[in-house]
């Protein structure tokens, strides 16, 4: 049985995983990438944000990562890779659907809602397609030194207690092929453990972290996957060319299809294929108490859903389905969260540690910020448990509380879509705040990640979503001037404002001045 030996062990080859050991194996480490797939392969959580490009400019400009610098943006991204699949994602936009009717919007736009990200498409955030992207990420880790072992389960993991506190080879971790029997084993060893798998799994049934879902507000799940021939909203909003003229192509954004007690979220890439899925509260994933698993349920549950809505049934009544090969895909609680962040002689990145929900696009930016944490600290081969470890999973457990928060108190204002759209701003002002910060210093939060330090920011939104459970604040009118008070002081782009009719044109710094 071979043994093999590195400083940093890490557990997943997404973006997060494959981006950190980059950087790692660039500043001189041996760094080790284990993942149970093999790439390409099928991945969600595929829409960035400004926040997100933000992140993946100062890590290529702090590292010297020349080739990660281009997907900061879809100007340079095409420019550079032509080939590498992605969409447009010029901002965000809404649009409200009722039960057995096409959905209608009149001139005050009050059944749309449209929030610019970029002010010109050269700056545009994008939308990933993950095969393409995550494979990217890991060849480039790879050509950076690291050690890419694909396909490969891990079978045991070993702490040397003796090693704990010193820059010894404290992990001892076993794998295999997945094809393997258990005759194929290898050992390595290593200084240091990352869990960047995504799921949580690793850490609980390796290192003893306990799942602390239960505490979240946040309870919704999914259905999704890829489609080809998906209809445009062209031919459904009257407002749709003007939009275009005026603000930007509705089809260039992640568009969400608000319902009664949910969403669809619909992401265009430029390829003609379109990640589309329905998010539902988790206790409606039911079918006769038991959670709707198998195939045949999916499908049904999902034909249900777009023949609910007319104008859903219409764009997805040409579509064939592409990817994954398995079929829909279907998660009945997406919202979980770990006890710890970190522990003696390991770390999880964020989106391992915890993940709410697809609403606002924040997975792979929180995922980016804990890459940029992370790499800071290892590059200095800062292997032992102290303060700023410590330091790292307080400021995970508080962004985690904050960005549930934030997506739980939209929900909240369902089935009113102009509930929803107003409590929906405190996630976008959260969002502009800290871009703003960014662009003053990439690598100081003052306020936190988001905003998630910022007490006049958070006590409002709080009290807010308190008041919604307790069955306060019903009439619209009176919710919506109480979010336009609490969001006065960041409110810097006229959310709220009713001149703008739903209508934000602009919201996000140009990213050139990152440049």
């Amino acid at each position: 049985m071979s043994m093999h030996r590195s400083d940093v062990l890490i557990v997943g080859s997404s973006f997060t995983g494959s981006i950190l050991g980059w950087i790692l194996a660039k500043q001189g480490l041996a760094v080790t990438i284990i993942d149970k797939q093999s790439h390409p392969r099928f991945a969600v959580g595929e829409s960035t944000t400004p926040t997100a490009d933000f992140l993946l400019a100062h890590l290529a400009d702090r590292w010297g990562l020349k080739e990660l610098r281009p997907l900061a943006a879809w100007g340079d991204w095409q420019r550079a890779y032509p080939r590498l699949r992605c969409g447009k994602k010029r901002g965000f936009a809404y649009y409200q659907h009722r039960s057995g009717e096409p959905h209608r919007d009149d001139a005050d736009h009050s059944s749309s809602y449209l929030v610019a990200a970029s002010a010109k498409d050269v700056w545009s955030d994008t939308q990933w397609l993950r095969s393409d992207v995550d494979h990217f990420l890991a060849q480039q880790a790879a050509e950076a030194g690291c050690s890419l072992l694909e396909g490969c389960d891990v079978r045991d993991v070993e702490q040397d207690s003796d090693a704990v506190g010193r820059l010894e080879y404290r992990w001892k971790v076993t794998i295999a092929p997945n094809s393997s029997h258990g005759t194929d084993r290898t050992h390595h060893r290593s200084r240091f453990l990352v869990d960047a798998s995504g799921g949580g799994g690793f850490s609980a049934k390796w290192l003893g972290n306990r799942d602390n879902s239960d505490r979240m507000r946040t309870k919704t799940g999914a259905l999704w996957g890829h489609f080809r021939n998906v209809g445009s909203m062209r031919e459904h909003s009257s407002s749709f060319a003007n939009d275009v003229k005026d603000y930007f192509d509705p089809d260039d954004s992640a568009q969400h299809h608000v319902l009664e007690d949910g969403w669809f979220w619909m992401l265009r890439f430029h390829h003609g294929v379109t990640s589309v899925g329905l998010v539902l509260p988790t206790e409606s994933w039911q079918a006769d108490g038991t959670p709707c698993l198998d195939t045949t349920q999916r499908r049904k549950v999902w034909q249900r859903a777009c023949e609910r809505y007319p104008t859903i049934e219409a764009m997805m009544a040409s579509s064939v389905w592409d990817a994954p090969e398995g079929g829909l895909q279907f998660a009945p609680r997406l919202s979980r969260r770990m006890q710890k962040a970190c522990g003696p002689g390991w770390v999880a990145i964020p989106t391992s540690f915890g993940f709410i929900d697809p609403l606002h696009s924040t997975g792979i930016a929180h995922g980016l910020s804990g890459v940029m944490r992370v790499a800071e600290r290892l590059a200095r081969k800062e292997f032992t448990m102290d303060a700023g470890w410590i330091d790292y999973d307080s400021q995970l457990q508080n962004e985690i509380d904050w960005i549930d928060s934030l997506v739980a108190l939209s929900y909240a204002g369902l089935p009113g879509f102009r509930r929803f759209g107003a409590l929906a701003s405190f996630y976008f002002i959260a969002a502009i705040a800290f871009e703003q910060q960014l662009v003053r210093s990439p690598d100081d939060w003052p306020d936190g990640y988001m905003m998630s330090g910022c007490r006049a920011m958070r006590e409002p939104a709080e009290r807010l979503y308190g008041q919604l459970k307790a069955g306060a604040l019903e009439d619209e009118e009176s919710l919506i001037a109480a979010v336009r008070r609490a969001i006065q002081p960041w409110n810097q782009v006229g959310l709220l404002d009713p001149t703008k009719g739903n209508r934000i044109a602009h919201t996000a710094p140009p990213k050139y001045l990152l440049g």
